[in-house]
């Protein structure tokens, strides 16, 4: 266990480039994923935010009182029982919390996708989830970047999406929470 604990805590550390080398390396060196896809974007994605999500889940859990535990265990309750009914719910605010704060580090990371192509000009909408794919920050730089007036408008629009997606779960978050700690 505390092998495991280090090397996750050593993960969280990771910076962000090095998952997107991840990514380049093995997802489409490796295993011949397509470069510049929403499939691989979202897998390396999903390993930068692993790291966090484990972290809090594991601090939220260890935070549930033995006393709960064994109270579960005194009235007959089975270890699964004991689990799902008690450590689970109780600890469920802060797994919560770990899976929006991750959400949120991949949401506003351009590195990852930078380094496995997601950055190319997409001319229309993929039409599935091997289409070649742009994401959302890589999309704000390069329309802030262009030289056009028009994009001015684009640029401030997909900063209020990027914001608006971000309030979102920010809420959606809080109200799984509250939801969670009325019942318990």
């Amino acid at each position: 266990t505390e092998v495991i604990e280090v090397n996750l805590a050593n993960l969280a550390a990771v910076p962000s480039v090095i998952y997107g080398l991840l990514g380049l390396s093995v997802f489409i060196g490796i295993f011949g994923l397509p470069r510049s896809s929403a499939l691989t974007g979202g897998i390396t994605l999903s390993l930068l935010m692993m790291p966090t999500v484990v972290i809090a889940t594991r601090t939220s859990l260890k935070a549930v009182p033995r006393a709960i535990r064994e109270a579960a265990f005194g009235l007959g309750a089975s270890r699964v029982q004991t689990v799902f009914h008690h450590v689970l719910p109780l600890g469920m605010p802060g797994v919560i919390t770990g899976v929006v704060l991750g959400l949120a580090r991949s949401l506003g990371e351009s590195a990852p996708l930078l380094m496995i192509g997601m950055a190319a000009f997409v001319a229309g909408v993929p039409q599935g989830v091997s289409d070649a794919a742009i994401g959302l920050p890589m999309q704000i730089f390069a329309w802030a970047r262009s030289p056009e007036r028009g994009f001015i408008e684009n640029t401030a629009g997909a900063i209020m999406v990027l914001l608006l997606i971000s309030g979102v779960m920010s809420y959606t978050a809080v109200c799984i929470r509250r939801r969670f700690e009325k019942h318990c």
